[in-house]
């Protein structure tokens, strides 16, 4: 027997939490993701006594909704501000200066990670559930899982990257729209080569504990004991997305050499073991023009993330409440 719900999300990053939020009060809702935490590029791990985040470093809060949510994280203390400008600094390569007046840069606490975890708050919130295949059963949507369970759905949330969508679309042999399947072959996304190293040291670094890199092979340095993370002296680098493509596949010493010597941090300075995450979707760098598609001819079907909203922990949220929206007035 399949498990019946009335709304299946699958990916618990922002978007899809953000919506499964929105719809718990009016209907049945389970989320899953393959990954064994929650929060998608929201993520934190630890190494030791080290603490990273090597995803998402920060967000922002520009339009009145997501700025009411995340008024509310600082009154819970589950976020605070962490800098509106990084200083300038003549070191190689040259770092990219903040305008003036910049805007708060947010982060989570003590981790990016306890937002997804707030989210998930009172949500059925399922990790480590791997989803192979999406079809149509009766007018119902079927999730089979690795597990070789079933869950049956009367409408169904898609909000991991748009690529692993369709692939497990393809996987229940679901023909979509012409024009909706054109429409999500054009999002596409830059990848990211992200390095954990914990330190014997100081980083260099000065407070607030970040810089941002306009090169070919570094984007992003941060300092996780300054950013507040922490106990110990840890820093996360993110390559390039040309650095990013090109290594994808190297050796994680060449990947970690390479970052750590652009970074001017000698291996030497580097104290136990280090880490290489492979970001293989990002930040979209083509996003659709709405900030969920709903998908024609088949039983309710939306497609959201940040391949909608736009390329910010922002603009994943909004992209999660439209597709609530969508689910509640389809015809809107």
């Amino acid at each position: 027997m399949s498990e019946v719900v009335d709304v299946l999300v699958v990916g618990a990053g922002m978007s899809g939490l953000i919506a499964a939020r929105a719809l718990m009060p009016t209907c049945s809702v389970v989320v899953v993701d393959k990954g064994r935490g929650l929060g998608g590029r929201l993520a934190t791990r630890r190494i030791g006594d080290a603490v990273f985040d090597h995803g998402a470093q920060f967000f922002t809060a520009d339009g009145p909704a997501f700025a009411a949510l995340v008024a509310s994280w600082v009154s819970s203390g589950v976020a605070e501000p962490w800098f509106d400008q990084l200083p300038e600094s003549n070191t190689a390569p040259t770092p990219v200066r903040d305008q003036p007046g910049g805007r708060v840069r947010y982060r989570g606490v003590p981790a990016m990670t306890t937002l997804a975890k707030a989210l998930a708050d009172g949500l059925d919130a399922r990790r480590a559930t791997t989803v192979t295949s999406v079809s149509v059963v009766d007018g119902q949507w079927q999730a089979r899982l690795a597990s070789g369970a079933a869950i049956r759905a009367g409408a169904l949330v898609l909000s991991s990257p748009v690529p692993q969508s369709l692939a497990l679309l393809d996987a229940g042999a679901v023909a979509l729209a012409k024009a909706d399947r054109s429409a999500l072959e054009r999002v596409a996304y830059d990848p990211c080569l992200a390095v954990l190293a914990p330190l014997d040291g100081p980083s260099g670094l000065a407070d607030p504990g970040a810089k941002r890199f306009d090169g070919t092979t570094l984007a992003w340095l941060a300092d996780n004991q300054l950013k507040g993370i922490s106990p110990v002296p840890a820093v996360t680098l993110h390559g390039s997305p040309e650095f990013s493509r090109v290594h994808w596949d190297e050796p994680d010493a060449v990947i970690v050499d390479a970052l750590l010597g652009v970074a001017g941090l000698a291996s030497a300075a580097v104290a136990g073991e280090t880490q290489v995450m492979r970001w293989r979707y990002a930040k979209p760098s083509v996003i659709h023009d709405r900030p969920v598609l709903l998908a024609a001819d088949l039983p309710p079907l939306v497609f959201a993330g940040d391949g909608f909203g736009g390329p910010r922990v922002e603009g994943a949220a909004l992209s999660g409440w439209a597709a609530a929206a969508a689910l509640v007035a389809p015809t809107d």
